[in-house]
């Protein structure tokens, strides 16, 4: 019960796509020694390319084109003690979606699917580019519509086969954010959200789920950025502090900013950060650790 080995295909062939990719099919002639041999002891056979192996053969190389596994085997002969193969191999330059270095059987040994784009949101900009209150001559701030410019964030959108649900997990890391270096991007900076997940059906009655992640990336943290604005400001040299209407010109309860150290009004644009989306460590939970 074996295949002996092969040195070299009978025939083969090449295809150009229209895309530019190339296929090329080689075919096999494979002896097998028992006659209750099948289709998987042919396929044993020593000299037979493996899968993620790229062509050369013959005196022709492509370090493009591999065998992804795809490939047929049919029987051609059979006598006494012997069965006769023909086998065919395709090597393709085409991208594939999942490696194949090896057979994966089970897809909890699937590796995880990686895609990325981009999300585009309107923010109310509230400094221009170098940090100056976007106002006009008497120093009222621009609000609204007027104000609002497109922004473009990075999106990793990561899909994995689990073998069970924890809706409290998932829940757990849900609107979350990294509370360490991941993917090369600094701490906050990226937002988990849960996507869809779904139950699905393998072999004769065996379940596993296949689960969604979406990430975000925003370069300046998942913080609230605040302008430090209010309608009062402190009664100068007060201690304990007071306050006192801010006024602008003959304006009353006008708004304008205050200096988040003496409290005082300030026409220098300052924020405050808070801190609400919760961290949590991504390192732990088995999603890659690097996209490349």
């Amino acid at each position: 019960m074996s295949a002996e080995a092969v040195t070299h295909p009978y025939d083969w062939s090449k295809e150009s796509t229209e895309e530019g990719d190339e296929i090329y099919t080689l075919s096999w002639r494979v002896n097998t020694t028992s006659l209750t041999d099948g289709p998987d002891v042919a396929w044993t056979a020593a000299g037979l390319p493996y899968p993620g192996a790229s062509l050369n053969v013959g005196g022709t190389t492509n370090p493009w084109a591999f065998f992804q596994g795809k490939g047929s085997a049919k029987l051609q002969k059979q006598d006494a003690n012997r069965k006769l193969w023909n086998l065919t191999t395709v090597f393709s330059t085409k991208p594939i979606k999942r490696c194949s270095a090896s057979r994966v059987d089970d897809p909890l040994l699937e590796p995880p699917n990686v895609k990325g784009s981009f999300s585009q949101v309107m923010e109310e900009a509230l400094a221009d580019k170098d940090g100056n209150p976007i106002q006009n001559t008497v120093k009222q701030r621009y609000t609204g519509s007027i104000v609002q410019t497109p922004k473009s964030r990075p999106v990793v959108e990561l899909e994995m086969n689990v073998a069970w649900i924890n809706l409290a997990w998932l829940a757990e890391y849900a609107d979350t954010v990294n509370s360490n270096v991941q993917w090369g991007q600094a701490v906050r900076t990226i937002k988990c959200t849960v996507g869809p997940w779904e139950r699905v059906l393998y072999g004769s009655c065996y379940y596993y789920f296949v689960v969604r992640f979406t990430f975000e990336l925003k370069t300046d943290k998942w913080d609230l950025h605040l302008p430090n604005i209010a309608s009062r400001e402190r009664v100068l040299d007060s201690d304990p502090w007071e306050y006192k209407s801010y006024k602008l010109a003959d304006e009353e309860n006008s708004k304008g900013f205050v200096d988040a150290t003496s409290g005082y009004a300030t026409a220098t644009a300052n924020f405050l950060d808070f801190r609400v989306l919760k961290e949590k460590d991504f390192s732990t939970v088995g999603w890659p650790a690097s996209l490349i």
